[in-house]
């Protein structure tokens, strides 16, 4: 896999496992030995700029990241490259079917993530293992016009019971619910996801998707999954994202992306 020219990674259950904070000492040790045979990595992630693990840039070199499930190009320094918004009237019809089926809210825009619907119920899901962050997620369910002043959403994340969440997707038009975790969905455009967001790094670096091998977990990493050379999933990743890749390797708690670069002799 000498023409192996970019690493494009999940973050939650791929490079790190939910719940923790840092990559693992054999991942640090296999990103420098990439680092050293100039291959690059691309963080692509369904996370706000603002909600990365602080370690990720301490452990990792890289120069942009594709956050919002690539509705923004951000530089490492969080500058917005390019940035997809959502429409109004897909923004409404979310609303409505949050509040008539009491789901979370969280609306993932380019500067913030502000909660439209059950802030409360949004943020102790969302913010589970992370309560350190719950001053960065704004509280705009009574008003709901934070989008008046600062532009459309990015990015949708609901929390919601599975069985009635998964009811809606594919009933609004354009719009893709991906299962994240139970009870938690991304929402995002069918024409703006992770691969449209590669794809704009891509082009500012001269690379094709033949050039990469890319790592997820997620049914929101589906489109990048089809899209690389090489796509490697988890043992315990659902099968409808198995199905899309070349590779399935050890869970990412066992080090499985470290595993399967060192299958693939990339390392």
């Amino acid at each position: 896999m000498s023409n192996i020219k970019l690493i494009v990674c999940d973050i939650d259950d791929t490079l790190i496992p939910r719940g923790k904070d840092d990559i693992s000492d054999n991942l640090k040790m296999a990103f420098k030995q990439l680092k050293e045979k100039n291959i690059k990595l691309l963080v692509a992630t369904g996370r706000h700029y603002k909600f990365l693990q602080p370690k990720l840039f301490d452990s990792l070199t890289f120069d942009h990241i594709v956050t919002i499930n690539g509705a923004v190009l951000n530089d490492r320094d969080g500058k917005v490259l390019s940035y997809d918004t959502i429409s109004l009237s897909t923004l409404n019809k979310i609303v409505d079917i949050s509040k008539a089926n009491n789901f979370g809210l969280g609306l993932k825009f380019k500067d913030n993530i502000v909660t439209y619907v059950n802030h409360k119920k949004f943020v102790d899901t969302y913010l589970k293992n992370q309560p350190e962050l719950l001053p960065l997620v704004i509280d705009n369910c009574q008003s709901q016009n934070y989008h008046l002043e600062h532009g459309l959403p990015c990015g949708i994340f609901i929390i919601g019971e599975d069985e009635i969440v998964k009811q809606f997707n594919g009933r609004i038009d354009d719009l893709v619910i991906a299962k994240s975790y139970p009870n938690g969905y991304d929402a995002f455009l069918y024409n703006v996801n992770k691969a449209t967001g590669i794809e704009k790094y891509l082009e500012l670096n001269n690379l094709s998707w033949d050039d990469c091998i890319a790592f997820g977990d997620a049914q929101n990493d589906i489109f990048m999954l089809e899209k690389a050379r090489i796509s490697v999933t988890f043992s315990n990743s659902l099968d409808d994202v198995k199905q899309n890749c070349t590779y399935i390797t050890d869970l990412c708690a066992n080090d499985g992306v470290y595993k399967a670069l060192k299958h693939f002799e990339i390392i």
